[in-house]
């Protein structure tokens, strides 16, 4: 059966746990994995799924994002009437101004939707990094005949507590509850040591999705949750999670939840699963990055029906001169490696590593010289950044904090963009 649906990207979070690296750009624009973007992933999945209206709400620090756009993804999609895609920044005007909310900022872009009169509006995060048919989950939400449909992760339970808002169903997936990152989240029916953590992406029925967010649209914007929750009938802060998806559910709307553990992309082999990541601090998104190195890599970048694509920033090859030595690492277009060793590392497009350096378990972001024989441990340098000769990074984490940079809570050591040695 054909449907007509339109995607809502929301590309606007601050992503204020992964500061320093999204002190200048929003976190969907972050350098990933060497060649990408994070918010790939998501265009990715909407090309795949023959997802082909897509809206990216823009809002803190867009520029990085809004070229990364234009450039990579407008060649791609097209501007015509059924292929676009197309940047919503928060603007001044009637109805407009800055988004308070997620289901605010759909709030101000509603007649998008509404006069593309589409079966289905997907409503995606643009910040995290996965593979999935989204054409999966709407023909889900279809056969239930949903208001809305909810994609879920099984987690277990011990990491869900206090991180996740965890989504309870019944045997039939259908939502009879929500808690908002419980101590002691609710098992899922079918494995008590597993429960239903939400991704964060949406499929609404038109007509429920524009009822609701005009409903949202009338109550006192308040940002105090206690209040919120004292009188959601009152107050709101227009968030989808939080305010939204609770008063469907309270006013019995009916709500399912999609297992992300049953969706499966053409082209993965039968032994790759579901994945999933949220990158919303620093250690996240480095332990996201080094998910991609290595022999059996727990994401699938090389699958060719499935290909992630991007807005390439340089065209010339990799090179590697007099003995250099790489393993287990990506190195991106670019690059030139001058008889240096880089160990489980990733290299964005134009680093240049001269002689006797030795980088492991890092992530250089691009537009970088490394100096020569210098040393890196377990850092993120971010772009266009120039490591001096004979420099040693994430060895003596005292001396790193004595210089400016930051260190994780679980040690990574990060040096901004535009600093200078």
């Amino acid at each position: 059966m054909r449907i007509e649906v339109v995607a809502f990207v929301l590309g606007g979070g601050v992503g204020k746990r992964l500061y320093p690296l999204t002190r200048d750009r929003v976190k969907p624009a972050l350098p990933f994995g060497g060649n990408y973007r994070v918010i790939d992933f998501v265009l990715s999945n909407l090309i795949h799924s023959r997802i082909r209206k897509i809206y990216v709400l823009t809002q803190y620090e867009p520029r990085s994002l809004e070229q990364h756009i234009l450039e990579g993804w407008g060649p791609i999609f097209g501007t015509g009437r059924y292929s676009m895609i197309r940047l919503l920044p928060a603007k001044e005007g009637l109805g407009s101004g800055w988004y308070t909310g997620t289901a605010d900022a759909l709030n101000k872009n509603k007649n998008y939707a509404w006069d593309a009169k589409p079966d289905i509006v997907n409503i995606l995060g643009g910040d995290h990094v996965y593979l999935m048919d989204i054409s999966l989950m709407n023909d889900f939400h279809l056969a239930n005949n949903a208001s809305l449909t909810i994609s879920a992760l099984p987690v277990p339970v011990s990491l869900a507590s206090g991180k996740y808002g965890v989504l309870v169903v019944d045997k039939n997936w259908k939502l009879t509850g929500f808690e908002e990152k419980p101590k002691n989240p609710t098992p899922m029916p079918s494995n008590s040591k597993y429960c239903l953590a939400s991704m964060g992406n949406y499929s609404f029925n038109l007509q429920a999705l524009i009822e609701e967010l005009v409903i949202d649209q009338h109550k006192k914007t308040s940002k105090d949750k206690a209040l919120i929750a004292s009188d959601p009938d009152s107050y709101s802060s227009h968030d989808f999670g939080f305010d939204v998806i609770p008063a469907m559910l309270k006013r019995g709307r009916a709500i399912y939840v999609y297992n992300f553990d049953e969706n499966t992309i053409i082209g993965a082999g039968h032994k790759e699963k579901a994945y999933w990541r949220d990158i919303g601090d620093l250690d996240e998104f480095y332990n996201a990055n080094m998910d991609l190195i290595g022999k059996s890599p727990l994401i699938n970048l090389y699958n060719p029906r499935w290909e992630i694509f991007t807005r390439s920033e340089s065209l010339q090859p990799a090179k590697y001169l007099n003995d250099s030595v790489v393993n287990d690492s990506l190195v991106s277009n670019g690059c030139i490696i001058n008889n240096a060793v880089i160990e489980s590392s990733i290299l964005s497009y134009n680093v240049e590593v001269r002689q006797g350096a030795n980088i492991s378990d890092s992530i250089i972001m691009g537009n970088n010289t490394i100096g020569s024989n210098t040393i890196i441990r377990k850092s993120i340098i971010d772009r266009e950044i120039i490591v001096p000769d004979n420099t040693s990074v994430g060895i003596d984490k005292d001396i790193d904090i004595r210089r400016g940079f930051t260190i994780s809570r679980n040690g990574v050591t990060i040096i901004p963009k535009k600093y200078r040695f």
